[in-house]
């Protein structure tokens, strides 16, 4: 233990050193301008990720929601993803170097990701279109970007599962995803209420979560962000904290509904009816949702447009599906399934290469439309054969067992980590919702399903690692 002389001898050893520090700086930037301070940042910045590299974890994981501002951004190879992802090798160099364990490369979820990669890269390489068609597109390199996309997803994942060890890092991981759904779902709010939005009139976010651009993509990010609000207010014990986070869930609901996306309606109702099972039939709850749900709809009859109101009923099968707003986008998208089957039909082992839908489209369809398939199923499929569709269904099998692990485990009234009842069953509606939303979109490249896949082996490992009969996979 330090002596009362020992500790005002390091005080005043580290007082020297900011002071002198201080005239660094000040020197620095009068010679050099406010750019002298862009090398402090970056060794603060390296240091940081270094000491603590949960908090590098959460800032790649906004590397991947939002959209930097470009002198923010980099260039070439020098961009903050790959500093990053330099940074975090070093680190798993060293921590497997200490620790002699590989027990990352033995779990199923990463083997599953590496068959994937491979799967993609086999169907590009050996089954693709001839790339200098892709001048037809206006586009040089767009399948080798989309294999990057894949290849960094693989790699936050590699990161995240061996950085974000203990409850307090998953909080902090999971609070930040949730913050920034929320934003997005505000903003999609106030674009459309200020002249803004998809088309004039959709609710889209295009600064907070760059994916929400698409309508049908933030009204899902609104959707979990309501599940996990819902369940925040069982883990923060603060009276009234039910009153300040339901007019943000009724926020979120009316984004769903000013994003006039059919399929988010659904995932809405999907979102409750799960809530509502995982909570039992009660009386109370049951009440609960039905009073929740006649405010909503109080708010979404006097808030959302004429317009959006039209495109959200008009559903397949009806007639205003077949003529009213909205009735083209069923139309394409039956119509865009029936290329993908046609597509799978032709490249049924090793698919199209991934990034080359767009192409191989283009190609085969006589409209010569390069439209997405709006549908991560068909899209895996379409891509990487049915090798790639089965893997990722195994992963998603994976990552739902190990949430339901975790489940199990947190229910237990003897519960090590019972602050973390909150986050589990919020990544179990998650899930959910994200399973069903992949019929009609396409989400797979997303960092969501990565973050989910992620957030799930850390909590089964955490409550695995805390049970002595458990047998760590």
């Amino acid at each position: 233990m330090d002596t009362p002389l020992e500790g005002e001898n390091s005080n005043r050893v580290l007082a020297m050193v900011l002071f002198g520090a201080s005239i660094c700086v000040g020197v620095a930037v009068a010679a050099y301008g406010a750019f002298a301070w862009l090398p402090i940042f970056g060794l603060m910045f390296v240091v940081l990720v270094v000491t603590h590299p949960e908090y590098g974890i959460a800032l790649f994981l906004s590397t991947f929601l939002m959209t930097y501002p470009e002198s923010l951004q980099g260039s070439g190879l020098l961009t903050i993803n790959n500093l990053l992802g330099s940074i975090f090798l070093l680190l798993l160099t060293v921590k497997v170097y200490q620790e002699n364990d590989f027990w990352f490369l033995r779990i199923g979820d990463m083997q599953l990701l590496f068959f994937i990669l491979i799967i993609f890269y086999l169907s590009d390489r050996l089954n693709g279109p001839d790339p200098r068609l892709r001048a037809l597109l206006g586009v040089v390199e767009h399948g080798s970007e989309n294999m990057r996309t894949i290849l960094t997803r693989t790699a936050f994942i590699l990161f995240f599962i061996n950085f974000i060890r203990s409850p307090r890092h998953v909080t902090m991981i999971y609070v930040v995803a949730v913050a920034f759904m929320v934003t997005s779902s505000i903003s999609g709010v106030y674009g459309v209420f200020h002249g803004g939005g998809f088309a004039g009139y959709r609710a889209q976010a295009t600064t907070v979560i760059a994916a929400a651009w698409n309508p049908n993509r933030e009204a899902m990010f609104s959707i979990l962000a309501i599940a996990e609000l819902y369940y925040i207010t069982t883990w923060i014990r603060v009276p009234g904290i039910k009153l300040i986070v339901a007019p943000l869930i009724g926020i979120m609901c009316l984004c769903v509904f000013l994003t006039a996306s059919r399929s988010g309606l659904l995932g809405l109702f999907v979102c409750g009816l799960t809530i509502i099972i995982d909570e039992g039939f009660s009386l109370k709850t049951i009440f609960g949702f039905a009073i929740g749900g006649a405010l909503v709809g109080v708010l979404v009859l006097q808030m959302t447009p004429e317009k959006t109101m039209e495109r959200l009923t008009n559903l397949p099968f009806t007639q205003g599906g077949e003529e009213g707003v909205g009735a083209g986008s069923l139309e394409r998208r039956a119509y865009t399934w029936e290329v993908a089957a046609e597509l799978f039909r032709e490249n049924p082992i090793l698919g199209v290469g991934v990034g080359n839908w767009d192409l191989a489209r283009f190609l085969k369809d006589p409209t010569h439309s390069i439209g997405a398939p709006h549908s991560s199923y068909f899209l895996a499929l379409c891509e990487g054969g049915v090798f790639c569709l089965s893997a990722y269904l195994i992963l998603l099998w994976r990552c739902w067992r190990n949430i339901r692990y975790a489940e199990r485990s947190v229910d237990d009234p003897e519960t090590v980590f019972p602050e973390l009842r909150w986050i589990v069953k919020s990544t179990k509606t998650d899930f959910v919702v994200l399973v069903f939303f992949s019929a009609f979109a396409d989400l797979w490249q997303l960092v969501i399903l990565y973050w989910l896949v992620g957030i799930g082996i850390v909590l089964r490992r955490m409550f695995a690692r805390a049970d002595p009969y458990a047998v760590l996979e």
